[in-house]
């Protein structure tokens, strides 16, 4: 199940002086821990740009929002220098990282690895009842998408948390998704949730036969990002698998 009602969010600690290095990271043109915000585009005649990648940190929960429904059990997560281990058994829960700035964001690239599988039983992934993926990488997108006080009123705690992210001067447009399925004829696979239209969602890899997965993907033109949401979910099929996370990437473009 992609979304529920949230029961309540633990964020750990927060940010230190990670942010100071991801600058430093920006400047000097290597990876960086964490995001700053980039400049605008500019008018003219096209410049050379320059890829810059930024590493989301897994080995440790500085920074993460750990979000846990109301009804459904929560996931046993572990941080650890090989990553974020995801323990699933008739669970889900949404893990939310938000970004210290908005980033365009050009590429997503996440490398991991599933033990076990899910409980499909013949039935289409997605459909209702069976609304579970291994993983699910998705990017909070900003747009003109504002909370007013009567629909905050009423709406789940997901839906305010997800509003949250946002600038005050800012809103949201949607979380973009992007699927880990279970086969190779779903990737390509795209829809806007039944559930929502704030989640839209791509089938964009299938593990391999020993379980490790890649996400590569790229956006053009890039999309304003403001925080990572990371989605296991076992609760509609009753499944029991471990993901472990090992790598998430984002890419920006910077000029000369």
């Amino acid at each position: 199940m992609l979304s529920g009602e949230i029961d309540s969010i633990v964020t750990p600690r927060r940010p230190g002086v990670a942010g100071t290095l991801a600058l430093f990271g920006l400047l000097m043109g290597t990876e960086a821990a964490l995001p700053v915000r980039t400049h605008a585009p500019q008018v003219g005649p096209p410049l050379q740009t320059e890829a810059v990648s930024v590493v989301i940190p897994l080995d440790d929960d500085e920074g993460w929002q750990l979000l846990r429904y109301s009804n459904i059990p929560p996931h046993d997560v572990d941080f650890s220098p090989l990553g974020l281990r995801i323990q699933v058994d008739d669970s889900a829960a949404p893990f939310v990282y938000p970004l210290s700035a908005p980033m365009a964001v050009s590429g997503l690239t996440v490398r991991g690895r599933v033990d076990g599988t899910l409980r499909l039983a013949g039935q289409r992934q997605g459909s209702e009842g069976f609304d579970d993926y291994v993983f699910r990488a998705g990017l909070v997108l900003t747009g003109s998408r504002r909370l007013g006080t009567f629909r905050r009123m009423f709406a789940p705690e997901w839906v305010r948390r997800l509003y949250g992210l946002a600038l005050p001067d800012q809103g949201i447009s949607i979380v973009r998704f992007f699927n880990v399925g279970i086969d190779p004829d779903q990737v390509g696979q795209r829809r806007v949730h039944p559930r929502s239209d704030l989640l839209e969602e791509e089938v964009v890899a299938v593990p391999r036969a020993d379980g490790t997965f890649d996400l590569d993907v790229s956006l053009t033109p890039p999309v304003e990002t403001v925080a990572v949401w990371l989605s296991s979910d076992g609760d509609d099929t009753g499944s029991a698998f471990t993901v472990l996370v090992e790598r998430i990437t984002l890419s920006t473009a910077i000029g000369p």
